[in-house]
């Protein structure tokens, strides 16, 4: 994602907080591409941009759909940081626990209504204590405040009360689709960088205490600048696309496939030996290969695209996490020097 604002950091999770609101008023989804638009917006460090969201707005409020958010994105927002990933992903966890709060105030008001009187301002008490941010003590206030306005009203009260319950669960699954959605590269829907760095270091640590097989695929495209140079960046985001569709259709169960940086892929292999990673790699090399390429606009063929890969196999008593994957770097070196478009295999030397 790009650079937030660098105005100072403590200010990142009213931002991405008031990003979260910006878009569910709009009921626009939380993609990580959508949450950077509007994660600029709010903190309104690229003037052009709100500008062109104001007008937006002005013109149809609840009209900006997927492919204007695109849009701005591309023509606004620098790529390239995981800054608004880890303000996602910080938001998400501080407003699950104050959803969760809120909850169980709307569950404790569905009891007994001769008790709730004497109980109700002890609950709302306790939550306003817990929850130090303005915004969310505003958002939890007005569902609570909701639900003590109509505690006289008999049977009508469970019927609302469960309205205000469905707004927080749909909220909570709008959080963790966020969340789920700052470990996702938002160009082939693969994990991203960060989300390979946590499944390595957890596979790694699974291996040594269960001795079981583990297998590192490190996958690059191969001519991949000189192709778009020649096409433009919209085919050559269509070729990581494909890429990556492809590698995950050819991997399977617990299998992991990352954009590792750039025209560069990662694949974890959990239970695979080093001679079953050199099959995989090879399918993957293979269905790869076979792929050829059409533009959308015009239905000429681009002709193929061909990858390299290198594979290495960990060792609990050799090799720690940048030891595997420089192995596996330094076999897709031998793969690229070697002619392209080949699978080659670790050269491990314990000493």
């Amino acid at each position: 994602m790009s650079t937030p604002p660098t105005k100072t950091d403590s200010a990142a999770p009213k931002y991405a907080r008031q990003a979260l609101l910006h878009m569910a008023e709009r009921g626009i989804e939380p993609t990580p591409v959508n949450y950077a638009v509007w994660y600029h917006y709010v903190a309104g460090d690229k003037n052009d941009l709100n500008r062109e969201i104001d007008q937006l707005i002005k013109k149809k409020p609840r009209a900006i759909s997927d492919d204007i958010n695109t849009y701005l994105y591309n023509k606004y927002v620098i790529t390239g940081s995981k800054k608004e990933e880890a303000a996602v992903e910080s938001v998400s966890q501080n407003t699950q626990s104050v959803l969760a709060e809120i909850m169980e105030v709307i569950d404790r008001f569905s009891g007994d209504t001769e008790t709730y009187n004497n109980q109700i301002d002890e609950h709302v008490s306790k939550l306003s204590q817990k929850i130090t941010d303005p915004l969310l003590k505003e958002m939890a206030g007005e569902i609570v405040n909701r639900a003590m306005a109509i505690r006289e009203s008999g049977a009508q009260l469970n019927g609302k009360l469960e309205e205000s319950r469905k707004e927080v669960t749909q909220l909570k699954s709008n959080l963790e689709k966020v969340t789920s959605e700052a470990n996702k590269d938002f160009l082939t829907g693969t994990g991203n960088r960060k989300a390979f760095e946590s499944k390595i270091d957890e596979l790694t640590k699974w291996a040594k205490e269960q001795k079981g097989d583990l297998c590192l695929i490190m996958i690059d495209i191969d001519y991949f600048k000189q192709f778009n140079d020649k096409f433009g960046h919209l085919i050559g985001d269509e070729v990581l696309r494909k890429v990556g569709r492809s590698i995950f259709e050819s991997i399977k169960g617990k299998d992991f496939v990352a954009r590792y940086g750039g025209e560069e892929f990662a694949v974890l292999l959990p239970n695979t030996a080093l001679g079953g990673g050199l099959i995989v790699a090879e399918n993957i090399r293979r269905n790869i290969s076979e792929t050829d390429l059409v533009r959308k606009d015009t239905g000429v063929s681009l002709g193929g695209v061909t990858i390299s890969a290198g594979v290495s196999y960990y060792r609990p008593d050799a090799d720690s996490v940048p030891i595997l994957i420089s192995r596996a770097d330094a076999a897709l070196y031998r793969s690229k020097i070697g002619g392209r478009n080949r699978v080659t295999q670790e050269s491990f030397d314990p000493a």
